[in-house]
């Protein structure tokens, strides 16, 4: 009865006769109401594009990256051939085989060089296996609904990013050069060599010594097996590789020294002869003599002009690619500037070298539990000479700014419910100065101080639940009509987020209803707070002052 009595009180002086204290408690409900509609609004925003921006970079970036520490020597321990190709495609078969494993393919990246007819733009260059369908698959989900981007095939073609070909005025059709920047790395030395004097002539009467030298060191011979061979005593090997050794740190062109390794090191190479017994002989092949002999001469007559092209031509050919897809990014996600097929990313990024990757891609069924695997299933495998790491520590800068911004925008905008809180907090003081008499009555009729409290803490009780009940549905009514609100400001000339831009055409929106619980319970402690000091100071007024004017 008693709390039916102090309800009835405390609606009653909510609305006051003949006064605007009725006024400032309707301004305080739709301020409080307006503060928790827009901190949800922003929150279901904010977490909507950070569930977007997750989607979007999951849709193409690894869940886990399996990096070599140091490729395994290529002879293995049972003496057989082991290539790098070989090392990495056993690791990716190894990394297949696991049930959590959705996917796993080669990672090339680089930064290459775009040439086109605008200029020349350095540029992000990530490869994609176009043999393999699931990773095309989701790639090609990617691509812009324009009606001309198609999906990606093998060859000398290329798929650009939605902000990267604005940016550049790229669009599917044109044509493009791509230049490795590791090529140009390589290219320095070989045109620095072009300054260089031909061998030919730096030590012209060396190699016609050489020549001469070959005639006179070379003998017919048999081994201790008794087979017919060329040989050369120890002595005169020794003298005359250590000859053409001494060329070899010449200011001489690579393929000069490289044509001066063959002949010692493949040409006149035997392990048959004991360096310390001078009376040893080098046994050689029948027909090595002559070899050593046309070499030299090829040193003699060597056409550099043409030995400079080709080895510029082998390292810095730009490749001409055409642009055959652009897939949405946003600024939040912009994504590698260009994707390009396998071979074509392994032959910019290797430097022509067959096979190369830098690690291995792997995509998995729940990518939210990258780090588990990581620590438990995976760790078999990626171990020893492989690392990896997770999508979570690759992408922690970008998801932390975007968990920045969130509070940032949370902090700020509670203020709006502050600032209601401060007004119920006004209201109520007056409200109690007022009623000062009304309050008299009551401790003199025998309410306890906790009774003449509640009765007015009840109005900022009722203020803070009917505001935040009204304030979640506002932001309900708001979220399901985003679309016609962004049409009707589109349409008024302003549109604060274009879809060009965000790659959306509507605000993506998640509505966390825990999330939304703790914001309506926020805002209704604080306006029952506001309201329980003044009425607590109220109750301990006494009785007979605030009957002694009456």
């Amino acid at each position: 009865m008693v709390k039916n009595f102090s309800l009835m009180l405390a609606l009653r002086y909510l609305n006051p006769v003949r006064t605007h204290v009725s006024v400032i408690t309707l301004i305080s409900l739709a301020g409080v109401s307006i503060g928790v509609m827009v901190l949800i609004v922003v929150l279901s925003v904010m977490d909507g594009f950070e569930n977007l921006i997750k989607e979007r970079v999951l849709g193409r970036a690894p869940h886990i990256t399996s990096y070599p520490v140091a490729w395994e020597p290529l002879k293995n321990a049972e003496g057989r051939d082991n290539s790098i190709e070989q090392q990495w495609r056993e690791q990716m078969k190894e990394l297949k085989e696991y049930p959590e494993v959705k996917n796993a393919y080669p990672l090339v990246q680089d930064h290459v060089l775009l040439e086109m007819p605008g200029g020349i733009v350095l540029s992000n260059m990530h490869g994609i296996d176009t043999s393999n369908k699931i990773a095309m698959d989701d790639f090609n989900s990617l691509l812009k609904d324009d009606g001309v981007s198609r999906p990606m095939e093998e060859g000398y073609f290329a798929t650009v990013s939605s902000i990267y070909a604005k940016n550049n005025g790229l669009k599917v059709g044109d044509q493009v050069e791509l230049i490795s920047s590791r090529s140009l790395k390589q290219l320095k030395p070989l045109l620095d060599e072009q300054e260089y004097t031909p061998l030919k002539e730096l030590l012209k009467d060396d190699l016609a010594a050489a020549l001469l030298s070959l005639d006179a060191i070379f003998r017919s011979g048999k081994n201790r097996k008794g087979e017919v061979r060329e040989m050369i005593l120890n002595p005169d090997a020794q003298q005359f590789k250590e000859q053409i050794n001494q060329w070899k740190y010449a200011e001489i062109r690579t393929g000069e020294r490289a044509m001066l390794i063959e002949l010692t090191d493949e040409i006149l190479y035997t392990e048959d002869f004991d360096p310390a017994d001078p009376e040893e002989k080098n046994f050689y092949p029948i027909g090595t003599k002559q070899a050593a002999v046309d070499l030299l001469k090829e040193l003699q007559v060597l056409n550099v002009d043409k030995m400079d092209k080709d080895a510029i031509t082998d390292v810095a050919l730009p490749k001409d690619v055409v642009i055959s897809g652009v897939y949405q990014t946003d600024i939040f996600a912009p994504g590698p500037d260009i994707y390009a097929p396998l071979l074509l990313a392994q032959e910019l990024a290797g430097g022509g070298e067959t096979g190369y990757v830098q690690g291995i891609t792997v995509m998995l069924h729940d990518a939210y539990k990258a780090q588990e695997i990581l620590d438990g299933e995976l760790s078999d495998t990626i171990n020893g000479n492989w690392v990896g790491e997770t999508w979570m520590v690759q992408h922690k800068q970008q998801f932390a700014v975007i968990s920045s911004q969130k509070t940032m925008m949370t902090v700020a905008l509670s203020f709006i419910v502050l600032i209601a809180v401060f007004s119920i907090g006004a209201v109520m003081f007056t409200i109690t100065y007022q009623k000062k008499r009304e309050i008299g009555v009551m401790k003199a009729l025998g309410a306890t101080p906790w009774q003449v409290t509640q009765v007015f803490t009840l109005q900022g009780v009722i203020v803070g639940l009917f505001g935040a009940l009204i304030g979640v549905g506002l932001a309900w009514v708001v979220l399901k009509n985003l679309d016609v609100i962004q049409s009707a400001l589109d349409g008024a000339g302003f549109n604060p987020f274009p879809e060009g831009v965000y790659g959306v055409k509507t605000l993506p929106h998640i509505m966390g209803w825990k999330q939304n619980s703790l914001v309506c319970v926020g805002a209704f402690i604080l306006c029952t707070l506001a309201a329980l000091l003044p009425a607590w100071i109220a109750s301990r007024a006494d009785a007979a002052k605030s009957l002694r004017n009456m």
